[in-house]
């Protein structure tokens, strides 16, 4: 499993940049951190498998980060 250490520096400023208190849209992540659509959400994808955020797959493809 992917621990905070080992994550690219990527990986983790779209950590940092994703919110805890709401859901939020990976092209709105790509726009904060400069990186493309697709990255954003290979990187984001990575982040849920490893249990750092939640995806709320039923509403257009929507993150937050897990507490």
């Amino acid at each position: 499993m992917l621990k905070q250490q080992d994550m690219t520096e990527t990986a983790a400023a779209v950590l940092h940049f994703l919110p805890s208190d709401k859901w939020t849209c990976v092209d709105d992540i790509a726009r904060i951190t400069g990186i493309t659509s697709p990255r954003c959400q290979l990187i984001l994808t990575q982040l849920s498998m490893a249990g750092l955020v939640k995806e709320n797959g039923g509403d257009g493809g929507k993150f937050t980060r897990c507490q």
